[in-house]
């Protein structure tokens, strides 16, 4: 292997790939990148088998060829080099690289390339493009709320389905839902859609914010895994994820659809008020107290760390109502609504609440709702 690239170029694909690398393995090679430089370019693969990155960029070949390098070491070294030309070549059983117009090298130990596990041949079932701003908020709005409970696995992962109307994600670790959904033609996903791990999702989402084109998606025959496309200007990155195996709970049948109580609050205002009085909350249930009554509410928490109290103007006219939440789910919930007041919807002080942007989102195509429990205030009625 003999090749010219722009430093810029390598530590790009390097630092991409490096991301799906595994932090800990038994097998040496999950912690290597796979470097293969064809007429196509140089592509940069990173693996831990869960998912797989790989990163295509243009460089100056005269000789192909594949190696394995350790991943950590070699992004690590890569990124601090001068920007400018790099000469990358195999030497012997280790790879080579100049910089500065042969001022400086750096060596690097190779790995047996020929045991690297392959980047997986989908065959793809089906294939929908999704705009890659879309994908990062429909990202973001659900993330939040998925599961970290090893004994549900299947809610590790945000829910994708689709019809000819639109695609939804969901995400619910059973004490708060999300459910964001952009209109469009995504029947390809089905109405029992994907559940793709959260991680997963994260990385995706990281190469939507930069890129240049939609996100091409393509699913799998046995719809156990899928891989994501895009172009990051002259970058070409593939990200191929193992789909968490379902089936999804039916999370329409949690929410609720009678709530006739509606507050609406300045989210900002709400959000700072609550981050200030879960200072004082416990540290297991982070509960805080909304006292609702008609025109304000108060957020309230006292333990033995102290107490705090303050008072909001809102719109509500129902009856009054003391009601707990956990505090690190709702600012989580709130921190996901991009618009200036939201709304809620609520039943009673032991039942799901809804919570809703008012006045929609600044996206026409696109809709949020999310739920949340509240927790058992220590002095409710039995």
């Amino acid at each position: 292997m003999e090749l010219t690239i722009q430093q810029s170029d390598l530590a790009y694909a390097v630092g991409k790939a490096f991301g799906s690398v595994s932090a800990r393995s038994p097998m040496p090679l999950l912690s290597c990148l796979l470097l293969e430089a064809d007429k196509g370019g140089l592509r940069v693969t990173g693996t831990d088998l869960e998912v797989t990155t790989a990163v295509t960029v243009p460089c100056e070949i005269k000789t192909g060829g594949k190696i394995a390098v350790s991943a950590r070491h070699f992004n690590e070294v890569v990124r601090k080099m001068p920007r400018g030309p790099l000469q990358l070549t195999l030497a012997g059983e280790q790879c080579e690289v100049k910089y500065g117009g042969g001022k400086g090298w750096s060596r690097f130990p190779v790995q047996p390339a020929a045991d690297f596990p392959r980047l997986p041949d989908l065959k793809p079932e089906t294939k929908v493009s999704l705009e890659a701003g879309a994908l990062s908020r429909l990202v973001a709005r659900t993330g939040y709320a998925v599961s970290t409970d090893a004994t549900r696995p299947q809610l590790a992962g945000v829910l994708m389905q689709g019809n000819e109307q639109g695609v939804t994600f969901v995400s619910t670790d059973g004490h708060r839902l999300a459910r964001a959904s952009l209109k469009g033609s995504y029947a390809g996903l089905g109405k029992d859609g994907v559940i793709v791990p959260s991680r997963a999702l994260g990385v995706v989402s990281r190469t939507a914010d930069e890129a240049t084109t939609p996100i091409e998606i393509e699913i799998a025959s046995g719809r156990n895994q899928a891989a994501f496309g895009a172009q990051v200007g002259e970058y070409r990155v593939q990200i191929v994820v193992r789909l968490l195996q379902g089936p999804y709970p039916n999370y329409e049948q949690v929410i609720p659809k009678n709530n006739a109580k509606e507050l609406k609050i300045r989210r900002d205002e709400l959000l700072e008020a609550v981050d200030i009085v879960a200072s004082h909350a416990d540290n297991v249930t982070r509960q805080v107290r909304f006292g609702l009554r008609p025109g304000q509410v108060g957020v309230s928490s006292a333990t033995e760390l102290g107490a705090g109290e303050q008072e909001l103007g809102a719109d509500y006219r129902g009856e009054k109502m003391d009601i707990g939440y956990n505090a690190t789910y709702l600012i989580e919930l709130l921190r996901s609504i991009p618009t200036e007041q939201v709304a809620f919807r609520l039943n009673n002080a032991l039942a799901a609440g809804i919570v809703e942007p008012v006045g929609g989102l600044p996206e026409a195509t696109e809709d949020l709702l999310c739920l949340i429990m509240p927790l058992r205030l220590p002095d409710a009625a039995a």
